[in-house]
């Protein structure tokens, strides 16, 4: 006996099994597109979620059909989720969407702990990089 879900929302459901990063970059490329290149202040979904309402983000897409804006506002959320998991697998998690935009090129947006003492960072402008501890200690952390 498996799940009964309907077809509608098996699409859905498997990408929150397998959320990965690439979840998260278009997630966070997709908030910034709709905020002139500003990134949520926190990915904690909720907080996401509200500031999407509270900037309303997307409200000047009017030719943009419903199921798309829809899906822009999964891919954010799917984001969200990303970290979520993140921080329940205690990969240390650190993210600066608050002090850090897509011109912040050189400025770590989030960044989490990898097997074999590696960090996995993402810039402002969405590029990612794996560093060892050194490289990653070199780093000029955002504030």
């Amino acid at each position: 006996m498996g799940a009964d879900i309907p077809p509608a929302k098996r699409g859905i459901i498997g990408r929150m099994l397998r959320l990965n990063e690439k979840d998260l970059l278009l997630g966070l490329r997709t908030y910034a597109d709709l905020s002139g290149g500003r990134y949520p202040t926190s990915l904690e979904t909720e907080i996401t979620l509200k500031e999407i309402e509270t900037n309303q983000l997307g409200s000047n897409l009017t030719d943009t059909p419903k199921s798309q804006k829809d899906q822009m506002v999964l891919d954010i959320f799917f984001a969200t989720a990303f970290y979520d998991k993140l921080i329940r697998e205690k990969r240390g998690a650190q993210y600066h969407g608050d002090t850090v935009s897509r011109q912040d090129v050189d400025k770590v947006l989030i960044s989490w702990t990898e097997p074999k003492q590696r960090y996995r960072v993402v810039f402002g402008d969405l590029t990612a990089k794996t560093l060892s501890s050194d490289q990653f200690a070199g780093l000029a952390q955002s504030p």
